[in-house]
């Protein structure tokens, strides 16, 4: 059900989340509801608990004895060369059952217990509420990110940064804002903070991604320029660094003076318009995710020669994962002789279609950033843009800086505990 519910509102996103918090909250119950025996059996395939299907070679694998499992890693501890990942292993008994663990024994002979809830699985305090409240959307499932055909308050909503480092929490409901729209906007920032500043010591997450163009790239007009960003012409819809293996998933846009005329960024959610295509022509989008397109940036002189190649869209089982799009760095040339003409009229066919889409205007979200504002946006998922702009006096400028991150690192602040403080299972009290 939820996955048929279309995102176009805020009142059915909202509704979404509530009824998706409901089922997680349902499928790791704790507490009372667990006071009574549950439905608990061995079968051919596995073992059958809560109302789930285990089977015996996942249970095996599950294991949280302080044997298999490192109590201060939360690692796999002495695998076997086969061992626990063995199909031959079943679980020949169900021993104690309580609220966080289920006890089993083995056909190896090992006895240890398996988690049932998320406290069993992440331990209790901070871990445990974080991971009920973000997890999957730190895992990109699309039923926990809001998509936007037009831009919304929400997507629109400006954060104000004193406030959004002013506490651990904060940061963590603004990175999490980012997380559901792709995108996130701080004003306010002090003007003698650099980028590493504001990620480092205001944001606190990292470490910054480092790419051809260091770990900051300062962008700004330059005469024949060797990227079309420091140029002044429009820059249309696109990805940043597609011509990387893997493109940075999150890009920081920090405007520190804008004082030209024109120049507006603007910003549209692609899985909007993925979704929009799965519904009307499922057969252009089946194209896009199959057929790859290389990607290049060869600049003359700088030393840099990356390619790549790339579907437009990638998916991750049912979920879009990622949009690979960046039109003035497409080596069409290339693509001509890796694809056949059949083949390629059938791409142009559907990518165009799907240009069509992300360049409908109602779609996208303007704004001309001011110095002192900030973006962070979902490289994976938004694609940013730039209308031209005009220099009509010599002191006007037109200066961002950029730097990139992994998504790793972002989750990562949402959902860990603080160093030292230890957040250790409670398998000894089961």
């Amino acid at each position: 059900m939820l996955s048929r519910l279309n995102q176009h509102s805020s009142f059915v996103p909202e509704l979404a989340r509530k009824l998706s918090g409901v089922l997680q909250m349902k499928e790791f119950n704790e507490g009372t509801q667990h006071n009574s025996k549950p439905v608990t059996s061995i079968t051919e395939k596995g073992i059958q608990l809560d109302g789930k299907t285990l089977l015996h070679v996942e249970t095996r694998n599950m294991c949280k004895c302080e044997v298999c499992f490192g109590k201060h890693s939360h690692q796999r501890n002495k695998l076997p060369p086969i061992g626990n990942a063995s199909p031959a292993v079943k679980v020949e008994e169900i021993g104690k059952v309580t609220s966080q663990y289920v006890s089993l024994k083995w056909s190896d002979g090992h006895e240890g217990l398996i988690a049932r809830t998320v406290r069993g699985e992440y331990g209790p305090g901070v871990i445990e509420s974080r991971v009920r409240k973000w997890l999957d959307l730190t895992r990109r499932k699309n039923v926990e990110q809001e998509f936007w055909s037009t831009p919304n308050e929400e997507v629109t909503k400006v954060w104000d940064y004193s406030w959004v480092v002013s506490s651990g929490d904060n940061t963590r409901e603004f990175l999490a804002h980012y997380m559901r729209f792709g995108i996130g906007l701080m004003n306010g920032v002090p003007k003698d903070l650099g980028m590493k500043d504001i990620l480092s010591e205001g944001l606190k997450i990292g470490p910054i991604r480092r790419t051809s163009y260091e770990e900051v790239d300062y962008v700004r007009f330059k005469p024949n320029p060797s990227n079309s960003a420091y140029g002044t012409d429009l820059l249309p819809l696109h990805t940043d660094l597609a011509s990387y293996f893997e493109a940075p998933h999150v890009q920081f846009f920090h405007c520190m003076e804008s004082t030209v005329e024109g120049g507006e960024s603007f910003w549209v959610d692609t899985f909007a318009a993925i979704k929009t295509m799965s519904e009307q022509r499922p057969d252009l989008l089946e194209v896009l995710k199959t057929v790859p397109m290389t990607f290049r940036y060869t600049p003359p002189g700088r030393g840099v020669f990356q390619l790549s190649q790339h579907p437009v869209v990638k998916m991750c089982g049912k979920d879009i994962w990622q949009t690979v799009d960046i039109i003035w760095s497409m080596d069409t040339a290339q693509f001509t002789r890796d694809e056949d003409l059949e083949t390629r009229e059938r791409w142009w066919e559907a990518f165009l279609y799907y240009r069509e889409l992300v360049e409908d205007q109602d779609s996208w979200f303007v704004k001309k950033l001011r110095g002192g504002e900030f973006v962070i946006t979902d490289n994976w998922r938004v694609l940013h843009a730039r209308k031209e702009f005009r220099l009509t006096a010599p002191d006007q400028e037109r200066i961002v800086s950029t730097s990139y991150m992994d998504w790793n690192s972002m989750a990562n602040r949402v959902l860990s505990s603080d160093k030292g403080e230890h957040v250790f299972l409670e398998v000894d009290q089961h």
